[in-house]
């Protein structure tokens, strides 16, 4: 006999893992449109992405907020 108490308790634990950021909208040859999971290459590849363009802000900002680097001058 199935338990419903334990299913509803292990469901509940489960980690949400399947964030809307994570899915894309693919297409079917009968021109349907599901969501569809990313692999996790293209998720892990957005983050490098992302790191690599904080790293780049990070250093446009240091170096113009540096007064030696800037010579327009500190503003």
């Amino acid at each position: 006999m199935i338990d419903v108490d334990k299913i509803a308790e292990k469901v509940a634990n489960e980690p949400l893992e399947d964030e809307l950021k994570n899915w894309i909208i693919g297409e079917t040859e009968d021109g349907h449109m599901p969501l569809v999971r990313k692999p996790q290459h293209v998720i892990d590849e957005a983050k490098v992405d992302e790191a690599i363009m904080r790293r780049h802000d990070l250093r446009q900002m240091e170096m113009y907020d540096d007064p030696y680097m800037n010579w327009s001058g500190h503003r």
